[in-house]
């Protein structure tokens, strides 16, 4: 095979650029001199790699787990980095490497970054799991959210995803990663922290939240207010507490949507507003025991005729979801829809 240095920079460049994306990856490990040359090149000269899903995960408390994939059946493909920390070593399936010296937190980050590189397509889904709260406090595992972060701001450019899942034991770390991803793009949000209670007053301020359409979050959410969730066409939160006059916000802004579908709205503290309820929106429809009643309304649509909100509120939480008119129950009152 001719040497790096007696083939035309334009021509490698368009063998690159027709090749396919794991024919490139094993490009790069023939030489030192096609690795640069690779790494070197502008991202638009590069091969799409057509990767849907991306996850990065720490494996346990002695690995780090990287897969990306593509499920559709003629294109199907599925890759797997293990980095062992106890052996210093990153795995595949055809072999092992023994990274000596090389931290590999380090390698792994690099490793995605290589791969974001190739990616033009949207992703479908990424998702970034960081449980290190079984680690030894000297763990360099711990470093991997601050490292990717880092890696985020060195790529320039913003990740492409639909969906998104962050998994932390620590809360600070979600705003390490949302703000790298492209808010025109994301669609569905899923946070989860072993913390039970997670201050989300930054986390909602941020384009991504606002631009997104549907979120669930594991946690108590403190220090979010209703308003913070009109937008969603679907959510699934618990809040610390809410009150009848926020449920009554709520309402207004899911009967004025045209995309709303159906939410959960959880809260800590047994609900207690219930008369209040009544006071704003009339008899209520009651069933189940005296200990935890399930009290139902129905409330008429903003721009649907055929199309109700259903709302159950509970003692810990207030279902919303859109029904068919003909659905509601005989005898149930179907408030008018009331911008007021």
């Amino acid at each position: 095979m001719s040497s790096l240095s007696e083939m035309p920079e334009l021509v490698l460049e368009n063998i690159i650029r027709l090749s396919d994306f794991r024919s490139v990856l094993t490009l790069r490990q023939v030489c030192r001199d096609f690795l640069n040359f690779i790494d070197d090149l502008n991202d638009s000269k590069l091969p799409d790699s057509k990767i849907e899903e991306i996850s990065i995960n720490t494996d346990g408390p002695e690995n780090i787990c990287l897969v990306y994939e593509n499920l559709d059946p003629d294109l199907f493909f599925r890759h797997e980095f293990i980095y062992s920390v106890r052996k210093n070593s990153r795995s595949t399936y055809l072999k092992t490497t023994h990274l000596e010296n090389t931290n590999i937190v380090d390698v792994a980050v690099r490793d995605l970054e290589l791969i974001l590189k190739f990616q033009k397509c949207n992703l479908e889904r990424l998702c970034l799991s960081f449980f290190t709260f079984r680690l030894p406090n000297n763990s360099s595992v711990h470093t991997l959210a601050i490292k990717l972060c880092d890696m985020f701001k060195e790529l320039n450019r913003t990740i492409k995803t639909k969906n998104l899942t962050i998994q932390m034991d620590d809360q600070s770390k979600f705003m390490l990663i949302i703000p790298f991803i492209d808010s025109d793009t994301l669609e569905d949000i899923y946070l989860r922290s072993i913390v039970k209670k997670v201050n989300i007053n930054r986390i909602v301020k941020t384009e991504q939240w606002k631009k997104a359409d549907k979120v669930q979050c594991d946690f108590f959410a403190l220090n979010m207010n209703v308003e913070d969730i009109f937008h969603f066409s679907q959510f699934t939160i618990t809040t610390f507490s809410i009150s009848a006059k926020e449920l009554d916000f709520l309402r207004k802004a899911i009967t004025s949507s045209s995309n709303f579908y159906s939410s959960r709205l959880g809260n800590e503290f047994i609900f207690n507003e219930s008369k209040e309820l009544s006071n704003l929106w009339g008899p209520a429809i009651v069933s189940g025991n005296s200990y935890s009643p399930k009290r139902t309304w129905y409330f008429g649509m903003k721009n649907s005729k055929e199309k109700v909100l259903e709302l159950i509120s509970k003692n810990f939480c207030s279902r919303f979801e859109i029904i068919k008119l003909e659905d509601v129950p005989n005898g149930a009152i179907v408030n008018e829809y009331n911008e007021n």
